[in-house]
């Protein structure tokens, strides 16, 4: 009976007053990234109001392994939290499809409309799944690159397309396109395509830059096949140690920087792609019939997710909506 008292007891002392805690957070993301700058810089910020009681650790360039072990070390409570591809949570969340689906919107102004309607929405299935979700990222939108030339559809079936492994998202849109993809954790990509295992991939420009990809690549089709987006989370376990006060300095800090971070990576993507071409890379421009059927290969495999429940139907349309009502709102 007494050290039941006691612990609770100390549970309240803790809750008022906050308990040191040091969150251990993994990434692929390299270090030096805007992403990384910006995350370190609240961690700084969030040490000094929490007076030292609340500390962060970032593994940075898939140290700790790919996005799916970070999961699981975080899951062993080895880890904290994560930054990682939606696709680590896409079996337990299905709506984090909706915005990784082929060749849906063509703008990152597109993308900030649909995210201020329904951001929340995915926002509250992540935290109904037992985490605490600091907020979204953009990495970019990613576009085909290889050393073959790229321009139609035929061509990129007669490639070895590099796929993440385990990630289902990847694998359905490669399967409605047609494409068998080789599975490959994101650290082996660069030695895949030194060594010509592999001799496509999928990639935002600015993190084929940071990842060294794009010393690899010498053609780029210039079409924006999907949008590509991390989540930053943090157990819900550790989360619950903070006090109340310490909770909200984190989800301030940490989400302003996301917010700062996503801005400059933005601005990032166009000029990676202008570095990249720079540096004797073909920007190849899919003619009139490739893009149709690049269109409509796209088309199909929204259907597809649809079909299988891969997506909530109803929220599919919510995101249609918003997205044609932004594009008569500025067709003008």
């Amino acid at each position: 009976m007494r050290v039941t008292v006691l612990l609770s007891a100390l549970a309240v002392v803790f809750a008022v007053h906050g308990i040191a805690s040091t969150f251990k957070i993994a990434t692929t993301a390299p270090d030096g990234t805007a992403l990384m700058v910006e995350l370190r810089e609240a961690a700084k910020v969030v040490e000094e109001r929490t007076e030292g009681n609340v500390k962060f650790k970032f593994y940075t360039g898939g140290v700790m392994g790919d996005d799916f072990t970070v999961r699981r070390k975080i899951k062993a409570r080895q880890l904290h939290g994560g930054i990682v591809q939606t696709s680590v949570y896409v079996n337990d969340i299905p709506n984090l499809n909706l915005y990784s689906l082929p060749m849906l919107f063509r703008s990152h102004e597109e993308v900030a409309e649909v995210r201020s309607k329904m951001d929340s929405l995915l926002m509250n299935e992540l935290e109904e799944s037992g985490v605490v979700p600091i907020g979204f990222s953009a990495v970019g939108f990613a576009y085909a690159m290889g050393t073959k030339p790229l321009g139609t559809i035929q061509e990129v079936r007669r490639s070895k397309v590099w796929t993440p492994k385990d990630d289902p998202i990847a694998k359905q849109n490669l399967k409605v396109f047609g494409i068998t993809p080789i599975p490959l954790p994101v650290g082996d990509v660069l030695t895949g395509l030194q060594t010509g295992l592999i001799d496509t991939i999928a990639s935002p420009p600015v993190a084929a830059i940071a990842l060294q990809w794009h010393t690899q690549v010498k053609y780029v089709l210039d079409i924006p096949l999907q949008y590509v987006y991390t989540i930053y989370s943090i157990d819900q376990r550790m989360f619950n140690r903070l006090s109340e006060s310490h909770q909200q300095v984190v989800l301030s800090e940490m989400n302003s920087a996301l917010t700062r971070a996503e801005k400059q990576l933005i601005e990032e993507h166009e000029e990676a792609l202008e570095v990249m071409v720079e540096e004797g890379v073909e920007l190849i421009t899919p003619d009139t019939d490739a893009l149709a059927e690049w269109q409509q290969l796209s088309q199909d495999a929204v259907s597809q997710w649809l079909e299988d429940d891969e997506v909530d139907r109803e929220n599919y349309e919510l995101l249609e909506d918003a997205l044609e009502q932004f594009r008569n709102e500025h067709s003008q």
